[in-house]
């Protein structure tokens, strides 16, 4: 029995240098994984080439051992780094009875502190970006949106909205508490064959000398699309005033009648070359005017602008989509956008800002609400690509005459100026406030035409030059969109 007394006891001896080389080795584990933890990394190959030299650089004594290995990996999404380290302790006595070495194993894992993120992205979807262009940005955006987008959302979440421009922003559902209820329609039962046409519709609400537009009438079809005055009204029915209808088809059923002024279902108005148009109102919206032009106030507060387009330069199909952890539903919008119509860009940072905004919570569905500005470990950020030619600004809700090229037939536009400036000054004075907010504002000028209204429009926009990016191809383009994702995520984690 006495040598394997001796063994025992003296064995106690590898034991305990085997113990203490193992708390060194997860002190010095501990500490690499804090380290990489710390740093800017976020890929498994960034935290392993930090996590390597520190754990190397805190000089081990493992009582003449070694270190095997050592790895470090992210968890649940990035929010945590996990370190595991081997190492191995040669024996003295146990060598006697055949243990030639005792095997060293540590483990750690550190939460990274982290921030809720909420990004809008405001993206180009004008006439100018068919083809290829618009297919390099579905990509771009689907990028970003993997990378922004964390599979966990607790103990922190990350957001995206997708706000889609054109000549306006498409707000769809929401149109009635963004821009105000229009006039209803009233309908049409009847209209007479006679010099002039009587109108048949009970409590139309017309006063003698108003312009009606007529649609949707059937037999007596000539009546449809035009612009009437009302005459010698009663209450339930109307002449139109100097309108013989005995060159018409007989009235047989259906049709409505609307008011033509602002706020009506149709708007009616000249042009600077002096033609005559009515136009339907659609769910895009223009800008506000008024001393809550350039703020986050609510609809509720100041309304926003209605959108009474051309039929060839039509709001546009793509809509706003609320801020979404959900990235297969943020990719399925992304994939339906469309390029079409002028360039109302103001329009679209002012809804990048708005999605994000708290005053604007309550047009959305809870989840996606964008949380106060003083909520903790929170980041707003809005992305705004643009390909810097602004054109179309709004009087009344119609493309106003001092809009530039590119803002469709002058003879579709309304015969009076935007009061509130071009579009680029009108960017400017959003930005400014959305920045002042505390918001962080990226600016991907894609294919930017080199032009002073372009450069200043960046200039005024972005948090700094540091987030600007000019990508030229398509590549150049995923690779912006990649690098601001990324830098998001290192925000979200590290800020």
């Amino acid at each position: 029995m006495l040598p394997i007394l001796v063994g025992v006891t003296f064995g106690a001896v590898d034991f305990s240098r085997a113990m203490s080389s193992r708390q060194v080795l997860q002190d010095g584990l501990d500490a690499a994984t804090l380290f990489a933890a710390r740093s800017t990394a976020v890929t498994d190959a960034e935290l392993q080439a930090i996590g390597s030299k520190a754990m190397t650089a805190n000089m081990l004594n493992l009582h003449d051992g070694a270190l095997v290995s050592v790895s470090f990996v992210s968890g649940d999404s990035g929010q945590k780094v996990i370190g595991v380290a081997q190492g191995v302790v040669p024996t003295s006595v146990l060598g006697l009875v055949g243990i030639g070495a005792l095997d060293l194993t540590a483990r750690t894992e550190v939460m990274r502190s982290s921030k809720n993120l909420e990004v809008a992205l405001v993206l180009d979807t004008t006439g100018s970006m068919r083809g290829q262009n618009i297919i390099d940005m579905k990509a771009a955006a689907a990028d970003l949106i993997d990378i922004v987008v964390r599979d966990a959302q607790t103990p922190f979440y990350s957001k995206v909205a997708l706000v889609p421009y054109s000549l306006a922003v498409n707000v769809g559902p929401y149109a009635v508490q963004a821009r105000g209820a229009i006039a209803g329609e009233k309908t049409i039962t009847g209209a007479t064959r006679a010099n002039p046409v009587v109108i048949t519709a009970a409590g139309h609400g017309f006063a003698n000398g108003d312009k009606v537009y007529i649609s949707g009438v059937k037999g007596m079809t000539q009546l449809n699309g035009k612009l009437f005055t009302v005459a010698n009204r009663t209450t339930n029915s109307f002449q139109l005033q100097n309108v013989n209808g005995w060159y018409y088809n007989y009235y047989s059923s259906g049709g409505s009648v609307s008011c033509t002024t602002q706020g009506c279902p149709y708007y009616s108005f000249s042009s600077p070359y002096g033609n005559d148009n009515t136009f339907a109102v659609s769910s895009c919206v223009s800008e506000r005017t008024g001393s809550n032009a350039y703020t986050e106030a609510a609809p509720s507060t100041a309304l926003l602008g209605r959108n009474y387009p051309s039929p060839d330069n039509p709001c546009l199909q793509n809509t706003i989509t609320p801020l979404s952890s959900d990235k297969a539903a943020l990719k399925a919008s992304l994939n339906v956008l469309e390029a079409e119509g002028s360039t109302g860009g103001h329009i679209g940072i002012a809804w990048g800002w708005y999605m994000l905004s708290p005053n604007f919570g309550y047009l959305w569905p809870g989840a996606s609400a964008g949380a106060a500005y003083t909520a903790p470990d929170l980041i707003k950020a809005v992305v705004i690509m643009t390909d810097g030619e602004y054109n179309s600004v709004y009087c009344n809700g119609v493309i106003s005459r001092n809009s530039t090229t590119g803002s469709g037939s002058i003879r579709d536009h309304e015969s009076c100026d935007a009061p509130n400036g071009s579009s680029y000054y009108q960017s400017g004075q959003i930005c400014s406030r959305m920045r002042a907010a505390g918001v962080i504002v990226y600016v991907v000028g894609f294919k930017v035409v080199n032009t002073q209204n372009a450069a200043t429009l960046i200039a005024n926009c972005a948090t700094d030059s540091t987030h600007v990016y000019y990508p030229e191809t398509g590549t150049d383009l995923k690779t912006a969109f990649r690098s601001i994702g990324q830098d998001l995520s290192r925000l979200r984690i590290y800020r």
